[in-house]
């Protein structure tokens, strides 16, 4: 997924509409969690595009499914070493 960009990316309307969704919806989550949020938003804005936009172009047609596994992706980008909050 490296070096995609969703610009670069074309998708079929009903596609597009629903990668646009689960973005939105992954985001609000994103932007206030204490894991996530606390680096440079717009690449992390960036990695999560390229996340949703990857498995909506991989078959995934589920909202929920795309917009949580797109979480998934950016906890497992995160680098070794990195804090885990505690629960």
């Amino acid at each position: 997924m490296v070096g995609i960009s969703i610009k670069d990316v074309t998708l079929d309307p009903e596609i597009a509409d629903l990668v646009s969704a689960a973005f939105d919806k992954s985001w609000q989550f994103v932007k206030t969690d204490p894991e996530l949020a606390h680096v440079d938003m717009d690449q992390k804005r960036a990695q999560l595009s390229r996340h949703i936009t990857y498995l909506a172009r991989s078959g995934e047609r589920d909202l929920w499914r795309l917009a949580n596994r797109a979480i998934g992706g950016l906890r497992c980008e995160m680098p070794v070493g990195v804090e885990q909050s505690k629960i």
